[in-house]
């Protein structure tokens, strides 16, 4: 039933478009693209593509984890364990944590900004991608060397204000 919608509602995002572009008004034709295939991407790729992502983001942070001793993964599971003398404390690399709403953000805004040609916009897609994937890794890796040290208690602090600030001023960087 919601393969119905989305296909509902890319095809009025298309019609919008096309109505956009006879009228010769860039500005909404931006804006209603960039928001209308965002929200195609992030309800079509929320299947599939945030359990791929989730768990590639966690491979890849486990990688210093593995090298440094803080903290092991399970990619399987999307999951990060830091044991320290304290105790053990586990990060579930979910939706929100996978980096996908930034990653598709980028990819809406960029495809539907008029200055770039569709070369410099694919070369830009992979370099935007990869950007912000690698930001999200240096993110999660941060938190958990962090809280290898800090502990449980800092867990708010250190994810919810530190991480995302972190993460937001790299994909500002980014833009």
């Amino acid at each position: 039933m919601l393969n119905f919608w989305i296909l509902l509602g890319a095809a009025a995002w298309l019609y919008a478009l096309s109505v956009l572009t006879r009228a010769k008004q860039p500005a909404l034709h931006f804006w209603v693209g960039s928001v209308g295939l965002f929200a195609l991407l992030a309800f079509s790729s929320r299947a599939y593509f945030v359990w791929f992502l989730s768990s590639l983001v966690t491979a890849v942070t486990g990688w210093w984890g593995h090298l440094s001793g803080y903290y092991s993964v399970s990619y399987i599971h999307s999951l990060i364990s830091i044991t320290n003398d304290r105790g053990l404390i586990l990060l579930f690399v979910d939706y929100e944590c996978s980096g996908i709403i930034e990653t598709l953000a980028y990819f809406s805004l960029l495809w539907f900004y008029p200055l770039y040609n569709r070369a410099a916009k694919v070369k830009l897609t992979l370099f935007g991608g990869a950007y912000i994937f690698l930001a999200n890794v240096f993110r999660l890796s941060l938190i958990a060397t962090i809280l290898y040290y800090a502990g449980s208690g800092a867990f708010f602090w250190v994810h919810s204000i530190f991480g995302r600030l972190i993460f937001c001023v790299l994909v500002i960087i980014l833009y």
